[in-house]
């Protein structure tokens, strides 16, 4: 499994333990070349992460990064024919901004593609890049919504969470066999790096997970960003892990806790609690 970058934090104020905002475009050069330096080669991007999608090829500098970006999601009551208009939109604006860097497009919610329309607008985007050599595939978030997809989906990638608390990949993997899949929210924005007392503020549902979590990592003495690593690095037939950095430091940090981590089995941390797993439905605590 090999580490690659996330760039939400360079176009958005980002994450339940982002305390600096979003990260400057200095900053970001900065960043990206450490990220090169240190063995990463991946990026990735999405039309909804701020403006970053069309400043990213700029900010690399002629680092060679292949990138990976994203369709917006699709509201639900979107008729048909503007849902493929916005896809296939995305996909070329996407294209023409980040062109042979562009490795693969994923839409940013495989929920989009359920259904009639679903299937519409994933062949509509199949057939604007036919011939590109992009791969297509979808993000999401319950690995099950991919898995059922790949019934009339050719996904050639996938993107799914994946951490200490957040399991449910493993049930999964066999099905996604084939697809080149990324593991995001590794830390779990953070969460799993945490003092307990900060997480259980940030996430009261998630308090208990977190005891236990840090309990686990004394009783190892591991740092818990080396704990977390080794959970996903034990993540059979997944390809990449992404994180999301907002400073130089973080990055090294993230660095050498991934490189010293070793694949384990925790799969009694596992939750499938939305309110301790899914960011979507945590609190937005302001002057945390």
């Amino acid at each position: 499994m090999e580490l690659a970058l996330g760039t939400v934090q360079f176009g958005l104020d980002y994450g339940v333990a982002n305390t600096g905002g979003k990260v400057s475009a200095s900053d970001a050069r900065y960043i990206l070349q450490r990220a090169w330096d240190g063995g990463i080669r991946r990026l990735d991007t999405a039309a909804a992460y701020g403006d970053i999608e069309e400043r990213l090829c700029e900010l690399c500098d002629g680092l060679p990064f292949e990138i990976v970006s994203k369709i917006p999601s699709i509201g639900a009551d979107m008729p048909e024919a503007d849902a493929i208009a916005l896809a296939v939109g995305s996909a070329l604006r996407s294209q023409e901004r980040i062109g042979d860097r562009l490795t693969g497009i994923l839409f940013h919610d495989a929920a989009n593609l359920s259904g009639r329309r679903g299937i519409a607008v994933w062949d509509a985007v199949t057939a604007a890049m036919r011939g590109s050599g992009v791969t297509l595939g979808s993000s999401g978030y319950d690995p099950a919504n991919i898995a059922d997809l790949m019934n009339f989906a050719e996904f050639g990638m996938a993107q799914l969470p994946g951490n200490a608390l957040d399991q449910r990949y493993l049930e999964l993997a066999a099905d996604l066999a084939g697809v080149e899949v990324t593991i995001r929210s590794a830390l779990l924005q953070g969460l799993l790096v945490m003092d307990e007392d900060r997480a259980a503020h940030r996430v009261p549902a998630a308090a208990r997970a977190v005891r236990q979590w840090r309990a686990f990592c004394e009783a190892q003495g591991l740092e818990p960003a080396e704990a977390a690593f080794a959970v996903v690095k034990g993540f059979t037939g997944a390809s990449y892990c992404v994180i999301g950095v907002d400073s130089v430091d973080q990055l090294e940090a993230n660095l050498t806790a991934w490189k010293r981590a070793k694949p384990i089995a925790l799969p009694e941390l596992g939750s499938k609690d939305p309110a301790v797993i899914d960011p979507r439905v945590w609190p937005t605590l302001k002057g945390a």
